[in-house]
């Protein structure tokens, strides 16, 4: 028991992340950070992390917590662990969690009072179509209309009363340009008219140097034209990049309607890499699209797809060999976007504010940290990329603090 492909979250769906947007858009609700949490092998590691994620909380003067988790089984252990250490704390929590009929908790205690299950399958199960049990935004609201109530219950109601003036803590400017069109040609470029051109045989040097990797294959995939077979999926990601700052503040630029796929297979086997089940099959039968971690319905798809050494499928180095060379070829387009500022592009401001005697309301993720195919990488050097990310396990699964601008400019990258 673990994650399958219907729930996980996706690099692009942290990037995205639907709780992070609407408790930014609460006026009545303080969101200082989000604490992620990796979730731990060892029941006494479990123990050890939801402790210090309540530490944190309490440090950080938390009224209340929404904990999210994209896993079940074995992992609802992280879940109930952090509920339950917040509640000692006097720190109500609000739950987000795939349950449906085959992700029941299989512990629990008498701080976990309110689960929100984001199971959209008819079933009950869990399916191996990748977005289709996702985090929404509607789940994202009822968690903290629910929180709310609860605040309320507990004598900490949340008021429209003015204490004082709000203060901004840092701004993300993030610039999204339009890209009408993909294709191979000589060099890799934007051009005018939102024309990304990718540079032929990109991906073989790339490939040459992972001794863990025996090919990789770079497609374009046009809207609609999703009638063929894929491997299994590995992620979804963005194609983003810094101009100025660090990740969650200055300018980030963003390309708009093109959308990184990455699959992979092992060679020989014909091993999926996957936790508990695993998404190959017909593309537009095995993705729900317009999810916040899938790609939108008009996304032009840059697919890269790893053949991996026989077992490597099966290796955390395999996994992050495929990882890093999708973000490799990423980055060469990066290189291309520092230019941008002559195109066309839409600005969208985001701020992290401090909001003087309202109430504090922090965002807990666990989020996957065992290996293999199933870890979670933070602070690449790029939005949403790879390259420079420090793993949840091998930093021993201790939770990070993160700004709400730091997670929406791609600070979390998933190794799913």
């Amino acid at each position: 028991m673990g994650l399958g492909p219907s729930i996980k979250m996706t690099t692009l769906h942290h990037f995205r992340c639907p709780v992070t947007a609407v408790l930014s858009r609460e006026e009545n609700l303080e969101f200082p950070g989000i604490i992620v949490d990796g979730v731990s092998e060892v029941c006494d590691d479990k123990i050890y992390t939801a402790k210090r994620v309540a530490d944190i909380a309490e440090a950080m003067r938390a009224d209340a917590a929404i904990v999210a988790i994209d896993g079940w089984g074995n992992h609802h252990v992280d879940f109930i662990n952090v509920i339950e250490q917040l509640g000692l704390r006097g720190i109500p929590s609000v739950g987000l969690s795939y349950v449906g009929l085959q992700g029941r908790l299989v512990c629990s205690n008498s701080y976990v009072d309110c689960v929100v299950d984001f199971n959209k399958s008819e079933s009950g199960y869990e399916s191996c179509v990748v977005g289709q049990n996702n985090l929404t935004d509607m789940d994202a609201v009822k968690a903290v209309a629910l929180l709310k109530n609860k605040l309320k219950k507990a004598g900490k109601a949340v008021t429209s009363e003015d204490f004082g003036e709000n203060r901004t803590l840092r701004r993300l400017t993030r610039k999204a340009f339009q890209i009408n069109e993909v294709r191979f040609g000589e060099r890799t470029a934007i051009s005018r008219g939102g024309i990304l051109t990718i540079r032929k045989g990109i991906e073989k040097s790339i490939a040459a140097a992972e001794p863990r990797i025996q090919d990789i294959k770079v497609n374009i995939v046009q809207p609609g034209e999703h009638d063929f077979f894929v491997n299994s999926n590995l992620d979804y990601a963005p194609i983003a990049c810094k101009v100025r700052g660090e990740l969650g503040e200055g300018v980030t630029y963003l390309l708009s309607g093109v959308t990184v796929m990455l699959t992979g297979v092992e060679e020989n086997s014909g091993f999926q890499p996957s936790n508990i089940g695993s998404s190959e099959g017909i593309l537009k039968e095995h993705v729900v699209l317009d999810e916040a971690g899938t790609p939108g319905s008009t996304d032009i798809l840059l697919h890269v797809d790893i053949l991996f050494q026989e077992g490597e499928g099966r290796t955390a180095e395999g996994i992050m060999a495929g990882h890093r060379s999708a973000d490799l070829i990423v980055q060469e387009i990066r290189k291309e976007m520092q230019s941008l500022d002559n195109l066309p592009y839409i600005r969208e401001e985001y701020r992290d504010v401090a909001k003087p005697g309202k109430r504090k309301v922090i965002l807990v993720k666990i989020v996957s940290g065992l290996g293999n195919m199933y870890d979670t990488a933070m602070f690449p050097y790029e939005p949403g990329g790879f390259l420079g990310a420090h793993n949840m396990m091998t930093s021993g699964n201790i939770p990070y603090v993160i700004t709400p601008n730091q997670c929406r400019d791609g600070a979390i990258h998933s190794l799913l």
